[in-house]
């Protein structure tokens, strides 16, 4: 990392997605967190999380290459959302990935909050929780790897 002083406020970092960096957490009630790569060609953000219960971030090896991958749960300010982020690092880029959560079986889609999901660490799996029809009771479907993604290039 480069030996330049880190900005106010902010916390080092080494290795997340293979860069040596520093995040920057905002907020008391609802905070956001960015992070950022430092490096000889610049400072430029790579992934970010945010939450009502603080930032949830998990730098875990998802696909068993190059670097690890970064699982971030977060929690939309507006409704309460929650959702999980993978940020994958290919070569020089960073890759955000959102959950496929389409053909859910028997999915009561009645909006944002019909589905939850999130990263657990301790079982290493993503759990999804979701609205059935016919029914009061939520159903669970947990997933490994990273099969249930949709990646695009991470736009901050």
């Amino acid at each position: 990392m480069s030996k330049q002083p880190l900005p106010e406020n902010s916390v080092p970092f080494t290795d997340i997605l293979g860069y040596d960096g520093y995040m920057q957490t905002e907020g008391t009630i609802w905070q956001k967190r960015v992070y950022h790569a430092v490096t000889d060609h610049g400072t430029f953000p790579i992934a970010e999380s945010f939450g009502f219960e603080g930032p949830q971030d998990y730098s875990v090896d998802l696909d068993n290459k190059d670097w690890k991958e970064l699982a971030a749960n977060v929690q939309f300010g507006g409704d309460g959302h929650r959702n999980v982020f993978v940020y994958q690092r290919r070569g020089d880029t960073i890759w955000k990935g959102v959950l496929d959560l389409t053909g859910l079986p028997n999915h009561d889609n009645w909006g944002a909050n019909s589905v939850t999901a999130e990263f657990d660490p301790e079982k290493g799996v993503f759990r999804v929780r979701y609205a059935q029809k016919g029914t009061k009771d939520y159903a669970v479907l947990e997933t490994r790897g990273l099969e249930r993604f949709r990646f695009s290039p991470y736009v901050p």
